[in-house]
């Protein structure tokens, strides 16, 4: 038992027991050296076997199983359970150790999970790595009644397999609605209409889409029956400019040029 959980009451003390594994460790550039992972959890610690690089990942698969004693506040809430991880490298040659980046994890927050396999950012880290780890926490004794904490997903990194699903489950969804509530709303119209019909009463809607059918069908056969009707020469000349006068002056030219005297008797 923790040192902590010495002045807790049986009766608020949690036993869980802790599967954990250290999966893999990877967009790790091509460094010389070999890495490892030191884990540490209340009073149980551990290190992990020391991997070089192989295609930008570090693999462990280091598997961890641990009891702990977790005390629940007078909340009625689990009290924070750390597991605190750190990756370390080791130069060949020089055999200097150099710290990669660390991860805590609050173990109270997989209480009620059946299970996690989560990749995580790891802290500190100057080589955007991320971290994967397998968790299980799964209750041996204790009360049962009380409050997990909330999960931090502020470190957890999302796979993209799960945000595609998510994503196509949320538009899947969303086209379902849209045809439900357009479906529903056909459906609405056309009682509206039955009832309106029944009541000897006609729809509004029905008799002005039938009169505005009308309408354009007879604006429709007007103008085809004005573009065929055959056209008047006459009316064209009549519009023709200087058409009059010209009749005029030809005629004047006529009397002085072409009309013969008449003779004195």
């Amino acid at each position: 038992m923790a040192f902590q959980n010495l002045f807790v009451p049986r009766a608020r003390i949690a036993t869980f027991q802790v599967q954990l594994r250290i999966e893999d460790l990877n967009n790790v550039p091509p460094l010389s050296g070999v890495f490892y992972a030191k884990w540490k959890c209340q009073d149980h610690s551990g290190t992990s076997p020391r991997v070089p690089v192989v295609n930008q990942e570090v693999r462990w698969s280091h598997a961890v199983k641990k009891t702990v004693d977790v005390p629940i506040s007078k909340d009625g809430v689990l009290t924070p359970c750390e597991l605190k991880v750190a990756i370390k490298q080791v130069r060949v040659y020089s055999h200097v150790r150099t710290k990669v980046g660390s991860l805590t994890v609050n173990l109270s927050e997989y209480a009620r999970l059946s299970g996690s396999s989560r990749r995580y950012f790891l802290q500190e880290c100057k080589l955007n790595c991320t971290l994967k780890l397998s968790i299980l926490v799964s209750q041996q004794s204790g009360p049962e009644s009380f409050d997990v904490p909330a999960l931090d997903r502020s470190m957890v990194l999302t796979d993209l397999n799960d945000m595609i699903t998510n994503e196509n489950g949320t538009t899947r969804s969303g086209r379902e609605n849209s045809t439900k509530g357009a479906t529903s709303f056909s459906s609405r119209q056309h009682s509206i209409i039955r009832n309106n019909s029944a009541n000897g009463n006609l729809a509004f809607t029905s008799a002005s889409s039938v009169h505005t059918n009308t309408t354009r069908s007879n604006t429709t056969e007007t103008s085809t029956s004005r573009a065929l009707l055959p056209i008047d020469n006459t009316d064209i000349r009549e519009l023709a400019p200087f058409q009059r006068s010209s009749k005029k002056n030809q005629q004047i030219v006529d009397d002085v040029f072409f009309s013969s005297p008449s003779l004195p008797t």
